[in-house]
This record gives structure tokens, sequence and C-alpha cells, in this order.
């Protein structure tokens, strides 16, 4: 019985003390929803809130940057075989031109109003070829002769034309010397025949220029039928054809610039057509240069502005300007086309043929430098020089003491990268010495110092000085 009451008396005891926690927690949970969980009576203010209240080892991940100019702690050296172990050296902050570019990559092309497609203008049969690929031509030169039907059939309609013109000018002309004796209608007649034949002529004569012969109404006029014959029959062929052949039907195809060709595609005997180009010719000296700008670019670039271009296998920058900027974005790359203009030089200086080889090829890749603007006296130092210290969040170097042992951490403000140096617009002179080769290790040192609380470490000093050389980065 006494057993009974005793585990009864235990039971009871133990729910007890579960009601008492669970009426405990409940009340902390009311109090906090209706305090929102604030604790102002032990709350310390900004104002009485001190540095010295953190954790010595506290590891902040930024550090506030305008506390920073004038507590960024020096980094100094006990000697200078220290300075040397670490690899550090020194070199002035230089002025220099520096320049805005604007990178983009481009294909070499042709020239397109120095760049021709050359068909006969008539049907017709390859008397001779006189030139072919490779060969340079300068304007006017005979590339191919045809042999053409419809050459002699215009040139004898001309000549017939010719003819009849003469007869109707003298009979105009001898009927209005007799008006007296003639009757008036009959000189109508003549007028109106002699007006005819004018037009004939006329049209006769502008069959021959459209097939592209050097022939001019005034050429004609006094040429009596026989040298008018003689002249027809060699048109704007060389007149040592004379002996080769009698035919009038023959129409050369010539060069319209100096340059180069290119394409031929005609043989002797063979059948040629105005639908298909026979003939390439293109003026080498001078290229075009298609680029494609980025869109954040393109409101840079302006018309006229120079550029250096390189070629793919070339290394030497050839000067160009642009020209053009296109005023769509391609669909596909996303960027803007632009056009750049540069004379093509020669392979080899000492050839000064036309047919030289020259530095630019035709779809080729290039690059392009194209410069925005300048600035001729810029502040630089070399790129190892500058770190981006992520602690403050800026750009720093290291400005050298006259003893070379103690290192400022400088704030700067970056500007443009060319050629392994950067600008530095703001925070650094001319002729001040800064940490090129082993600023690495100077900014990891202010790195720790930063991350264990400015001023706790600005009395260090740290020692290398028993660092062998050999280990040195």
């Amino acid at each position: 019985m006494q057993v009974q009451i005793s585990s009864a008396f235990a039971a009871a005891s133990a729910w007890g003390t579960k009601l008492a926690v669970f009426a405990t927690l409940g009340a902390v949970g009311w109090w906090g929803h209706l305090t929102h969980w604030s604790l102002p009576a032990m709350q310390l203010t900004a104002s009485e809130a001190s540095p010295q209240t953190l954790p010595e080892n506290k590891t902040v991940d930024r550090l506030a940057t305008s506390d920073f100019p004038s507590k960024l702690p020096v980094i100094e050296f006990s000697s200078d075989a220290a300075v040397r172990n670490c690899g550090i050296e020194i070199a002035a902050a230089k002025e220099r031109q520096m320049d805005d570019v604007i990178v983009a990559n481009g294909v070499v092309g042709f020239d397109q109003t120095r760049y021709a497609q050359l068909a006969t203008r008539v049907p017709g049969i390859v008397w001779r070829v006189e030139k072919r690929v490779g060969d340079t031509v300068q304007s006017g030169d005979i590339l191919v002769i045809v042999d053409s039907t419809e050459v002699g059939q215009a040139k004898a309609a001309l000549l017939e034309s010719a003819v009849t013109h003469n007869l109707k000018a003298q009979t105009l002309h001898r009927l209005e010397q007799i008006p007296e004796s003639v009757a008036h209608r009959q000189i109508q007649e003549a007028e109106a025949e002699h007006k005819l034949a004018v037009v004939q002529r006329f049209n006769a004569l502008q069959k021959l220029v459209n097939f592209g012969f050097p022939i001019h109404l005034d050429e004609i006029t006094q040429l009596s039928t026989d040298k008018l014959t003689s002249r027809l029959q060699l048109l704007g062929l060389p007149a040592n054809l004379a002996s080769e052949t009698s035919s009038a039907n023959l129409i050369p195809l010539v060069a319209p610039f100096s340059g180069v060709i290119t394409t031929c595609n005609v043989a002797q005997g063979e059948m040629v057509e105005p639908a298909k180009p026979q003939y390439v010719v293109a003026d080498m000296r001078h290229m075009w240069i298609h680029l494609d700008i980025q869109q954040e670019d393109a409101n840079r670039l302006q018309l006229g502005a120079t550029a250096l271009v390189r070629s793919e296998g070339d290394i030497d920058p050839i000067p160009c300007r642009i020209t053009w900027i296109g005023a769509e974005v391609d669909p596909k790359t996303r960027t803007i086309q632009a056009r750049a203009e540069a004379d093509n030089p020669l392979q080899d200086a000492s050839q000064s043929a036309p047919g030289a080889r020259r530095k630019l090829r035709v779809n080729a890749f290039c690059s392009a430098d194209i410069r925005v603007s300048n600035n001729p006296s810029a502040v630089v130092v070399h790129n190892d020089a500058l770190h981006l210290q992520w602690e403050i969040g800026q750009q720093i170097v290291f400005v050298a003491s006259p003893d070379r042992l103690h290192f400022e951490p400088r704030l700067v403000t970056k500007g443009l990268v060319r050629d392994d140096y950067v600008q530095i617009i703001d925070g650094l002179k001319a002729g001040e010495l800064v940490v090129t080769a082993g600023s690495r290790i100077l900014a990891s040192e202010l790195s720790e110092r930063l991350q264990s609380q400015v001023g706790e470490n600005n009395d260090a000093v740290r020692n290398f000085d028993n660092i062998p050389v050999s280990a040195t980065p």
C-alpha cells in the first residue's frame, strides 16, 4: 500500500514539473510577442559603442571607405635586404600618351569603287585573249577581242545612215539655192527627209556608243565614205590588226581603270554573252575593312576616326580611317557595321612593280584599334603596380618613401589600360615612386592588417631579412 502511494506521488510530481515548464515557456513567448523580442535597456547606441568592445580577432567583409585615406597602414621593412628578398621593384610614375581605343574585328575586302566585273556587251565568239589572271593592266588596256555579228551590223547601219544623211543634206542645199525654180512643197519634203536622215544617223551612232566604242558625231561628220569605212572597221582596236583581219565584227573589252586581273573566264573560240562576266579587275592599292562594332561602343565612334588594322599573319599595323558607320544592328551578331579605308602597302618595299604582292588580302580576318580620343600627357604606371583592395573596394598603389623601406598604400582612380600600362586619373603624380614587381606581397600584408582592424598592427615591422633570395617570388 505504501509503495502504491509513493508511485502515485512521483507521477503527480513529474506531471507538475512538466506543466510548470510549459507555463514558463508560454509566458516567455507571450512577452516576446508583445515586446517584439527587444531588450531596450541592454542595447548600446552608436555613440556608446566602442571599437574595444569588438572581439580582438573579428574579421570584417568590407571596411567603410570613408575612414581610410588617413588610416591605411604603411608597410615598413627593416632593411634593404628584406625589400630585395621580397622581389620588390620600384619605378617612377610617368607621363605618356594614352589613347581611348575601340577594338573591333573585321574582314578585308575590295574597294568597291575600284572593283569591276566585266562582260562583253554583245554575244560573240572570243577572237583573241590579251590578258589573263594575275596580269597588271592600265586603264584602257584591251583584255579580250570578240567577233560579234551584231557589231558588224551596227557599223553597217551607221555607214549607211551617214551616206544617206550626206545625200539628203546635198539635195536640200541644192534646192535651197534655186527656190524660184522648184515648188515650195518640194523644198519642204527635202527638209523633212534631211531631218529624218539626221535622226537615223544619230541612232546608228548611239548604238555603237552603247557597245562601248569610242566614237563621236564630230569625228564622222567631215569624213568621206571611204575614210568612214576604214575608221569603222578597226574602231577601238590597235591599227596593227589591219594586217591580220579584214573583219569589221571585232569588239574589244577594255579595263576601266588600272589594277590586277583577279578572274578570267574566257578561252579562244569560246562563246561569250553579256549576262556572264568574263573578267574581274581590282585595284589592290586601296582596300576596305568591314568592321563589327559592339553596340556599347558605337555611340563613341565618329566618322573620320583613325585606326590601326592588323591582318592575320601580319604583325605590322596598317593605318586606316573610318568612312562609314551603319544605322542597323545585325540580327545575328548584334553588332553595328562600319567601314574603314586603308592604303595597301607592298609586302616588300623594294618591289615597285604595279602587280607586286601587298599585305592586305581579300577575305582575311583582321582586328582594328580605333582611336576615339587621346590624352598626350596621362600619368601612367605599370599594370603590376595597381591592385583592387577588396576590403575597401578601391584601387591602390604602393608609394615608396625616399629610403625605399616604407610603402604607403595610396587610393587612386583607374583610367585607360593600354600596352601593359594603366592610366591614373587621380591620386598620383608623375615622378612619384611606386612598387611594380612584388607589390602583391604588400597587398597581402595590407589585407591582413585591414582584416585585423586598422591601427592594431601599425607599429609592426615585418622581418624578411632571413628569407633566402632563391625563395623569393
